[in-house]
Order: structure tokens, then sequence, then C-alpha cells
């Protein structure tokens, strides 16, 4: 039986530890021109799932990549996050000590985790990734706040994806166990904000019906929050080019919003859970007013209009007086609205947009977004 108590990755201490990098004033990338930033994978679960074995998985493949890992290392006496470098060649592991402020990474130490990035990213050699494991009940979206677009981050580092993974077994229990206390939120809010799940552990579901139980709990996921790709796992085998450079947050690389407007099965889901969390996808036909939807939007996002509470939004703009496809993302109250490339002649130019989020009221969000039509 897999232990619940999840040993995080082996390291080698650092006797010494390193003299703190200055952060950076004119150039704060921390690495040299040209480099693209450094992808950031947010790896989040409720206690137990298993993210210290992706990690360890993460770590020890054969993948050629120097990949930094910073573990959240919670606890009453001290508060440091140890982040660990993977040459990625069978290379030893190295372990340096970053002091962080004591307590949940996504609740009080923005700035020091800015700091410690940028420490990071500005060593002399090269990373190609870095991956953030959260506490077991760590809410991911101030997370993704400050790695998506925070202006002291600037290019050096970018969010890459967030990761959300799950106990197959014990998830449905998770999530009815909590559903009226005060930490409910966060077993919802780690599938809400999830980019991929991981459904691991399922090796431990009972092997009669697990085919069916298995399809039932895809179901509830993808009732929470439908654009998240699920992937099966056993103590965290997976294929890490379906959870290492996603991209999920790249404006450049929109192939998943995209797809939005070729996605033919139903977006929009029921709340299975009576919890209020779930996927609503609006569409409209006629072509809106770039301005009028930024305001429409930061209604919804900033005042929470009728009581809604979006914690994610994606979705394509068709804009009046552009032949442009614009992409829209939002987490929380921080969203982006580029043009991402020419729309082509065979396709529908359309808007569609996808909320996740609680209590979200598809009637008013329809209507509301008529006001954005010229």
């Amino acid at each position: 039986m897999e232990d619940d108590e999840e040993a995080p990755p082996l390291a080698v201490e650092i006797d010494q530890p390193t003299e703190p990098y200055p952060l950076q004033q004119s150039n704060s990338s921390g690495h040299k021109d040209g480099d693209a930033p450094v992808g950031v994978t947010v790896i989040t679960g409720y206690l137990g799932a298993g993210k210290s074995t992706l990690v360890n998985h993460i770590i020890n493949s054969q993948h050629g990549k120097r990949i930094a890992v910073i573990l959240n290392e919670f606890g009453e006496e001290i508060g440091v996050e140890r982040a660990m470098i993977n040459e990625g060649d069978g290379g030893a592991l190295v372990e340096e000590w970053v002091e962080l402020a004591n307590g949940c990474i996504c609740c009080n130490v923005k700035h020091s985790l800015v700091q410690a990035l940028e420490q990071l990213v500005q060593r002399k050699e090269r990373l190609d990734h870095i991956l953030l494991e959260t506490t077991g009940l760590a809410n991911p979206a101030p997370l993704a706040s400050v790695l998506w677009l925070d202006d002291q981050l600037e290019s050096s580092v970018k969010l890459d994806s967030i990761i959300t993974v799950v106990d197959a077994k014990n998830l449905r229990f998770q999530l009815s166990e909590n559903q009226s206390s005060s930490s409910f939120p966060e077993a919802y809010l780690q599938i809400a904000f999830a980019d991929v799940i991981i459904l691991n552990k399922v090796d431990l579901v009972s092997p009669e019906g697990s085919a069916d139980f298995l399809e039932e709990l895809e179901k509830e996921i993808h009732s929470i929050n439908s654009l998240a790709s699920i992937l099966h796992s056993v103590r965290g085998q997976v294929d890490l080019s379906n959870i290492l450079d996603c991209r999920a947050y790249d404006a450049t690389h929109a192939t998943r919003l995209e797809s939005l407007l070729v996605e033919t099965r139903a977006l929009s889901t029921q709340d299975l859970h009576d919890s209020g969390v779930r996927t609503l996808c609006i569409c409209e036909p006629q072509q809106v007013d770039l301005e009028k939807v930024r305001l429409w939007l930061e209604e919804i996002l900033w005042e929470k209009k009728h009581g809604m509470d979006v914690y994610r939004c994606k979705g394509v703009l068709s804009v009046h007086n552009s032949n442009q496809l614009h992409t829209l993302q939002a987490v929380k109250e921080i969203y982006e609205i580029v043009p991402t490339r020419d729309w082509k002649k065979q396709e529908n130019q359309t808007n569609k947009i996808v909320f996740i989020g609680h209590n979200l009221n598809e009637n008013v969000l329809t209507e509301s977004f008529q006001a954005c039509v010229m």
C-alpha cells in the first residue's frame, strides 16, 4: 500500500549557503537576451494525492533537462523552501536553501517567492524548467497571479501550467466530505484551476468495476472543469510531454484556446456536487467592441456581479474592425486579451467564452454580453 505521507525528493545539502543574487534592475530577465523565459509548472493537490511522488518521477527521469524544484516546507519552527537542481543526465542533485517567509506559499510569500525565482534564473547554469510544489490545501490562484502577469518577474519566468494531482480512490470522498466545511473550497479549486489533472493511484481502485468507476470519476472532474485534460497514473508515472512545456498561458501558443472554435462537446456542465462550482460556455456570433468587453469582464471579475465568482476564464473573440483572432484568459481578477493571429477564411468568426467558477448564471452572462455586440 502506498504511503499517505510522501517523502520529499532526495537531495544533497550544501554546507555553506550561497550568497543571494541581487535582483536585476534594468534587465530582470536573469538570462541572456534572446533566451526564452523559464517555464514554471505549479503542482498542487490534496494531501496524500501523490504530488511528491510525481516530482520524484520528473526529477529522476532521463529527460536531459535542468529542472529546479521548489518544495513548500510548511512548519511552525522554520519556514524555508528547499530548491533542488536536477542535472537531468544522471548527475547528483544539489540543494540550496532559499529563505522564505513562514506559512502557506500561496498566501503570504509573494515577494519572497519572486526573489527566490529570480535567484534561480540568474544562476550561471541555464535552467530549463522550474517545478513549484504547493502545500496540500493550497489554493493555486494567488500563485498563478504571481507567475502569470507579475510585473516584478517581467520576462524571466513564465507560468507554464497548473497540474493537479488527485487520489483516484479517495477523491469522491474528499469532495463530499469537505462540501460543507471551511476547507471545502480547496478540493474544488485545485480542480477548477488545473490545466492538467493527474488521476493518480488508479491501481488502488477495486478491479471489479474499476473502468466504470474511473469513467464516472472523470465525469465528476469534468463537471467542475471541462477544459482540463485528465491523465491516469500509478505512482505518478506519466508521460512528461503531457505535463511539461504545456504553454497553457502563452498567448503566442494559442492552440488550446483556438480549439474552442471547433469544440463539439458540450463545455457547459451541471453541478453534480451541489457545490455551485461548474463550467459554463457562452457563444455570440456577432463581432464585439473590445473596450466594452473589457468593461463587461471587469464587472464580472472585479465586482462579482450577481454573486458570481469566476476562477478561470478562457475564450476567443471576434473583434470589430479587426481581422485578428483575439484570445482571452483570466485567473480570478487578472485577465489578458491579446490578438494572436489573422482569422482564417474557412473559420467561423465567432465569440466563445468559457467560465469556471462558483454560482455562475448562464442567462445573466449571455444577456449582459449582448451589450458588447456591435
